[in-house]
């Protein structure tokens, strides 16, 4: 049995290795730490060019906010999202020394991985709030605790998927290739830089099927909109997300006790 899976979750060994991969990763360069804001924002800048200068394109759920911040809000927590799963989906490969001559369990690898990403994104997100609110955009700070819910329950869903993407690199090392052009196309299927309300009804319909929708127009409606609604989809997709967590965990653990014969 591989020594990656023969103890427990350890709290403090967990927290050593998301400090470690914020200081990696973001802290000890200043370019990983300047990036982590400048990329966004470079491409948020781009978007808003394309769609509001060269289609001049009209969103109707945005006419009263603006494409920047209607943009902005589902922008980051997505961006935090995907990036998460890609970083975390190479955490076992990348850490085969660690595997291989420290007893603890490597499901912590991506999970830190996830968690290291989330927290830096998080702080970024909340630094571009405080600018739309002083550059004119009214933000609903009451509702940022239905934010915060919603970026916890987007966290776990990247969670779930890291441990899947994660546990299959180390057998298909072309899933870090495959995962990038895979994000690209959800992306464009999710109705960030676009409102539902658009779509052809057969499409908005089809849309409802992309988890990534619900969480987008709920960061929207809470802090855009100042809007708290319920349906069955604030039940099914927490459940869901649960459900998916579960399944990647016992996935990775069944296996994981091969990892050390493949790396």
């Amino acid at each position: 049995m591989a020594k990656g899976i023969t103890a427990g979750f350890d709290p403090g060994f967990f927290w050593n290795l998301v400090v470690r991969q914020i200081r990696g990763d973001y802290l000890e360069n200043l370019t990983g730490f300047a990036w982590l804001v400048l990329q966004p924002l470079l491409l948020l800048a781009v978007y808003s060019f394309v769609f509001t200068t060269i289609f001049a394109t009209r969103l109707p759920d945005a006419v009263d906010i603006g494409f920047m911040p209607y943009l902005a809000v589902a922008f980051w927590p997505w961006t935090a999202f995907s990036e998460s799963i890609i970083r975390a989906s190479g955490s076992i490969s990348s850490n085969a020394a660690l595997i291989g001559k420290v007893s603890f369990a490597s499901e912590q690898l991506p999970l830190a991985s996830v968690t290291a990403t989330f927290m830096m994104h998080s702080a970024g997100f909340l630094a571009v709030l405080v600018v739309l609110q002083l550059s004119g955009t009214s933000i609903h700070w009451p509702l940022l605790l239905v934010a915060v819910l919603l970026l916890s329950l987007l966290w776990l869903l990247a969670c779930g998927i890291s441990l899947f993407t994660s546990a299959s690199e180390v057998y298909i090392r072309d899933v870090r290739q495959i995962l990038p052009p895979l994000f690209t196309f959800w992306f464009f299927a999710t109705p960030i830089l676009y409102s539902p309300s658009i779509l052809p009804p057969w499409l908005a319909e089809v849309m409802h099927w992309n988890p990534m929708t619900w969480f987008v127009a709920g960061f929207r409606n809470a802090l855009l909109f100042g809007q708290l609604s319920f349906d069955a989809l604030d039940v099914l997709v927490p459940i869901a997300v649960l459900g998916l967590l579960w399944l990647g965990l016992c996935y990775f653990r069944r296996f994981s006790g091969h990892f050390e014969d493949f790396l």
